[in-house]
């Protein structure tokens, strides 16, 4: 096997390796009751590669005051601003350690123009608390662009919607992530790999497309919003 042959190799193995440590962890801090048990380490199967049709979206539409909302890595938050270059703001919301590590690494690239909400690992907080508190805060919309890639539950981001669709300007946009997620085929989320859907959900719903269904029922019965692109982006219309 040559050199660059044994390296890749390596580095598959290790990111194995990192997968089935985090995985352990999550169900031993299930027995151990810890907080960070109630969200799974590690989302498999999510490389680390931005979502460039919402980076391209939003370059499209020349917004200047973005929210994403879950952010994980980081990775499309960065190249969003870069997109922005400086103008307007991003803000992004999510656990407390990851908006701190992606706000890190915004700056490291050189932009200062992100507002971070963060929010803890309890098991019924979330940025829907964060999303409440700048609608006390802001008594006009205040975001040109969102987009959803956070819970993805009906439970959660249900209410997401109806915050979201507060902040949103007439003529700003949302954007769906994950509309045909299905727990029960996740490689994170089934119920045999990560033990607390099982308790948190009912079998009907750890089968349905959770964010489908906030798109079908919500977004699109409230006739305000136009579809952009099939299924993921829509156009606030009216207020």
């Amino acid at each position: 096997m040559t050199t660059s042959g044994t390296i890749k190799q390596l580095r598959q193995s290790l990111r194995t390796f990192e997968r089935r440590i985090g995985y352990r962890f999550s169900r031993i801090s299930t027995l151990w009751g810890h907080e960070h048990s109630n969200y799974p380490r590690t989302i498999i199967g999510v490389g680390r590669k931005p979502n460039l049709q919402t980076v391209a979206f939003v370059r499209s539409t020349a917004s200047k005051i973005v929210a994403e909302i879950g952010v994980y890595h980081g990775d499309t938050s960065l190249e969003i601003a870069r997109v922005l270059n400086g103008i307007g703001e991003l803000h992004l919301f999510d656990f407390q350690d990851r908006v701190d590590a992606v706000e890190k690494k915004v700056i490291e690239a050189g932009f200062h123009n992100i507002k971070t909400h963060g929010n803890s690992y309890k098991l019924l907080d979330s940025y829907n608390w964060l999303l409440a508190k700048l609608i006390d805060k802001n008594n006009e919309p205040i975001f040109d662009y969102v987009f959803m890639d956070g819970n993805s539950t009906f439970a959660i981001d249900g209410l997401t919607f109806f915050l979201v669709d507060r902040l949103l300007k007439v003529g700003g946009h949302i954007d769906f992530d994950n509309y045909d997620l299905i727990f029960g085929t996740s490689r994170t989320f089934r119920p045999e790999r990560f033990p607390l859907t099982g308790k948190l959900y009912t079998r009907e719903q750890i089968d349905t497309k959770q964010v489908k269904m906030i798109v079908e029922l919500l977004v699109r019965k409230s006739r305000r919003y136009s579809e952009i692109v099939p299924n993921k982006i829509f156009r606030k219309m009216a207020a």
